[in-house]
């Protein structure tokens, strides 16, 4: 996604599987044209699409940047405290290279990070008690947000 000149602040990282059924490719295409959208009108200074597997092993390194994510997705979490569970699991999975099961984190679809410069400022999906956020909450958020500090800027900048 290009970036054009911005009103909003921070950065979004929207994380996607390639291999989807297709009621979910279809969803995938709807958020990430709304994600587009959002950037053209400036809520957000830059969105990111990125690909990630559905699941990768616990014990396994082949996908470091992954792991990273999911690691600070996990301290995001808990510093906040909420669940990133059901949307994020480890599960016990069978290997088809190996041959054997093992522990394996499993990714949701699609996963929604919100950055306010290197900071991790918000994770979607996400539970909170009884309550849960979906990327389209975060979505949504993003837009509210920036649609607030500009109703803010301008009540504080009028004569």
């Amino acid at each position: 996604m290009e970036s054009a000149e911005h009103n909003g602040t921070g950065r979004v990282r929207l994380f996607v599987r390639d291999e989807l059924p297709r009621p979910a490719r279809s969803r995938r295409e709807r958020v990430v044209d709304e994600l587009e959208a959002i950037e053209a009108e400036g809520h957000v200074t830059a969105a990111e699409v990125v690909h990630w597997p559905k699941r990768f092993a616990v014990a396994d390194t082949d996908h470091p940047s992954v792991r990273e994510q999911f690691s600070d997705f996990v301290e995001w979490a808990t510093d906040r405290e909420v669940e990133l569970s059901p949307f994020f699991g480890t599960r016990e999975c069978y290997s088809m290279e190996s041959g054997e099961k093992g522990d394996w984190v499993v990714l949701p679809a699609f996963c929604l990070a919100v950055f306010d410069g290197a900071e991790l400022r918000d994770v979607y999906p996400h539970a909170t008690g009884d309550q849960t956020r979906s990327v389209e909450d975060g979505l949504k958020t993003l837009t509210e947000s920036t649609t607030e500090e500009s109703r803010d800027r301008l009540v504080m900048s009028a004569p």
